[in-house]
């Protein structure tokens, strides 16, 4: 059963129960519907197109979707007559990742056999608007979870739509960590705001919203500093993963639970490619000096 939850007098939250609280927006117009990424099984995102066509009697005319990742997209192929608005990296990453991906899912998840990806026609880059029945839907590029994300603003709700730049705990490990940085501050600036909508939890109010962003920079800065702190000592993976994620100033039981496991993820991640890197440095050195 999806949580529907209506946050504004246009605009409507619906929750995944199925999934880590991935959330999806609608916006109502007279001249039709607005959708804001799908929900992750194709069941759950019937129940939104069951809620536009029988209690709205209304359609969707476009679907946003905020990134390439499976649990923001498979339910679009339900709304076959909306156009879809999308990163230029998106329709890349839906070819390249996200479409094998759904092949390999396909084996232990039988509700995704119909399930057939809709690549995003309409493309943005840096800053795009659509306009529909006199809502004014704002995107900009907002990269660091990944690096075809896209925010959404609803101008005249003062809603914002964050994907999973915002979610109960940061997630870079398929972006970059100054990425994050860099849109997290350029998301605390969005005014004026009433509501905050993140990719997966619950839907922040104007209040809690630059809290919460505090919280996110603050994680990221801790998660870098042990990182360069094992890397510096010489240390091993035992010593990586000794950061709790509530050390962090992130609650072990957000996401359902999945809080600490996708903490222990951005930690190896960082912890990679910050050596590769070291390796890659050194290497040139001892060239420059042959």
């Amino acid at each position: 059963m999806v949580l529907r939850e209506r946050i504004s007098e246009h605009t409507y939250v619906f929750r995944s129960s199925m999934y880590a609280k991935v959330n999806a927006g609608l916006i109502t117009t007279p001249e039709g519907c607005i959708l804001i990424d799908t929900l992750p099984y194709p069941e759950e995102t019937q129940e939104i197109a069951s809620f536009v066509r029988r209690r709205l009697r209304s359609e969707v005319k476009y679907i946003i979707l905020t990134h390439s990742h499976a649990d923001h997209v498979y339910g679009a192929y339900l709304f076959p007559d909306a156009d879809v608005i999308g990163h230029l990296y998106s329709r890349k990453l839906l070819l390249t990742q996200t479409r094998p991906a759904l092949v390999k899912a396909r084996q232990t998840h039988p509700s995704l056999a119909d399930v057939r990806l809709r690549l995003p026609a309409i493309l943005m880059e840096k800053e795009a608007a659509v306009r529909l029945g006199g809502a004014t839907l704002m995107m900009r590029h907002a990269p660091g979870h990944a690096p075809d994300v896209i925010s959404v603003y609803y101008k005249e709700e003062k809603v914002l739509f964050a994907s999973d730049a915002m979610m109960s705990i940061p997630y870079f490990i398929y972006g970059d960590i100054n990425d994050l940085r860099r849109t997290l501050r350029e998301l605390a600036e969005v005014s004026p705001l009433e509501d905050l909508v993140q990719g997966h939890g619950d839907v922040l109010l104007r209040g809690e919203v630059k809290t919460t962003i505090d919280i996110h920079l603050a994680y990221l800065d801790k998660v870098e500093a042990h990182v360069n702190e094992v890397i510096a000592k010489g240390l091993g993976k035992e010593a990586l993963l000794s950061l709790d994620v509530e050390e962090c100033g992130i609650s072990r039981i957000a996401l359902e639970g999945l809080a600490n496991r996708l903490h222990q993820e951005n930690l190896i991640s960082l912890y990679t490619r910050k050596v590769k890197r070291l390796k890659q440095a050194r290497a040139k050195q001892r060239q420059a000096a042959a």
